[in-house]
């Protein structure tokens, strides 16, 4: 006896849905060792054990099922019984796909008609896996869409979030796109030769690409989500925001397929069953938006939560309303002190966000004075992008010099030019500088300095009445936003 005698096996599907002629001829070999189909699922399928055999099966399409059906539809029930009059036993269905067996070597084929073969393929295609693929392509290419068209080069790269979401919807959209060129190819072909040769040809599963699809799955769940959220440039409240999300989509999901399942159980029509999985869908999303985009609005107010251990919230009194201000104390690479010598001031607020992924890292920093103090000391601003591809140097580097552009229904409103005009980068060591002008000319002490691996942009205003950084300030500014370690 067998210490380990297993009496159930799944594995996993590698055949595309219309490939009947590879679905049956791996099932007779799975038969020939012992193991018989059970259930055929969406990416697993079923087996149990038996008596090696010498088994027939035969995959043929009924394209008026449906997944929302309460109970299959009379016609079908009625070729299920034809088919078991000729010895043809119903081993498992799936949407449009029914899978039979017969015992007898020399069994009569439940279809002989290639023409009709072929429609009876294309027919179900068209209704389930066709208008799925078609359906995840549009919806691929409307998410990177708007990935590109809601953020700049330099948020695209710095938001793990985004960038994540684009490299999942791409590799969706290329899957979309190659069963949709592989089904289409075989279709034309099968008719032709159906209708000039009689004869069925059969489809030619890239299996591959089935196993590199898997491949490319486990690397997302195993590799790029862990990474994402362990990257030590997300804050604790950007890594709730972003494990709510996936929970709430994981219930979401489940929502969606047990109501279709209790709708079915209940003897709902497949209209209606589809009809409320729809709603259901979309009053969902909805409220699942709304809940993240409420939830990421409140998280984001809590220093603690964006990794600022050391803040505080002060309240305040002004003109007999209470208000609170976030004070901030975060250790920062340059202050107000190392540029003017003045001494170290506690009324200051330090703040630095960092975020960002390995292609592009962003310091945010600010050294203000609060709102509630009368203070007349100078602020310091700075913001630096560490490029970590020297291949995404340019890209971004042309980022900074594109006009900002408001459209009202398609129509270009009013554009706001960049503002930046080359200056001397000799003072501030860098390879090129330039300094922010108005739409009048008028120049302001907002300054963007390019580095080997470094941007910096850095505002003065105010700092001494506008007056001009002096040399040292400038070869400062270089020494340590430019090469200088940052946090």
């Amino acid at each position: 006896m067998k210490l380990f005698d297993r009496q159930k096996k799944q594995e996993i599907n590698l055949y595309a849905y219309y490939d009947h002629a590879g679905i049956v001829r791996h099932l007779e070999d799975m038969a020939r060792q012992g193991w018989q189909l059970e259930k055929a699922g969406s990416v697993f399928w079923t087996y149990r054990r038996c008596k090696p055999a010498e088994l027939r099966y035969a995959v043929v399409y009924f394209s008026k099922a449906s997944q929302f059906d309460p109970e299959p539809p009379a016609e079908q029930r009625e070729f299920w019984e034809l088919c078991k009059a000729t010895g043809w036993e119903l081993v498992t269905n799936r949407y449009q796909m029914q899978i039979f067996r017969n015992p007898a070597p020399d069994a009569i084929p439940i279809e002989t008609d290639p023409v009709v073969q072929v429609e009876n393929v294309r027919a179900a295609m068209k209704k389930g896996a066709v208008l799925g693929n078609w359906v995840l392509l549009i919806c691929s290419c409307l998410q990177i869409w708007l990935q590109f068209r809601t953020y700049s080069i330099r948020d695209f790269l710095t938001q793990g979030f985004a960038l994540s979401a684009v490299l999942i919807w791409l590799m969706l959209g290329i899957k979309a796109v190659v069963e949709l060129i592989g089904y289409y190819r075989w279709c034309r072909k099968a008719r032709t030769a159906a209708e000039e040769e009689g004869v069925l040809l059969s489809p030619r599963t890239r299996k591959w690409w089935q196993i590199l699809q898997i491949f490319g799955f486990l690397v997302t769940v195993a590799i790029v989500l862990p990474l994402l959220l362990l990257s030590p440039s997300l804050s604790p409240s950007t890594r709730m925001v972003i494990l709510v999300s996936f929970f709430c989509y994981a219930v979401l999901l489940l929502i969606i397929y047990g109501s279709r399942q209790l709708m079915k159980k209940k003897g709902f029509s497949a209209e209606a069953n589809m009809g409320l999985n729809i709603l259901i869908a979309i009053v969902g999303t909805f409220v699942l938006m709304g809940g993240l985009i409420w939830m990421s609005f409140h998280v984001a107010d809590d220093p603690g939560l964006n990794g600022h251990q050391n803040a505080e919230t002060i309240s305040y009194m002004r003109e007999g309303r209470t208000y609170t201000y976030d004070f901030y104390r975060d250790s920062l690479p340059l202050t107000v002190e190392d540029l003017s010598g003045m001494e170290p001031d506690p009324d200051y607020s330090r703040r630095m966000d960092v975020s960002g992924t390995p292609l592009l890292r962003e310091y945010d920093i600010r050294q203000v004075i609060p709102y509630y103090s009368y203070s007349d000391a100078p602020e310091l601003t700075y913001t630096v992008w560490e490029v970590g591809i020297s291949s995404l140097y340019g890209p971004v580097k042309n980022s900074f010099f594109k006009d900002t552009v408001y459209t009202f229904h398609g129509q270009i409103d009013f554009v706001i030019p960049h503002g930046w005009v080359a200056a001397d980068a000799a003072p501030w060591g860098a390879l090129d500088a330039y300094q922010y002008h108005d739409e009048d000319g008028q120049p302001y002490g907002s300054y963007l300095l390019c580095y080997a691996d470094r941007f910096v942009e850095i505002r003065f205003d105010p700092w001494y009445d506008g007056a001009a950084p002096t040399e040292k300030q400038m070869a400062l500014v270089g020494t340590v936003l430019g090469s200088g370690p940052l946090s």
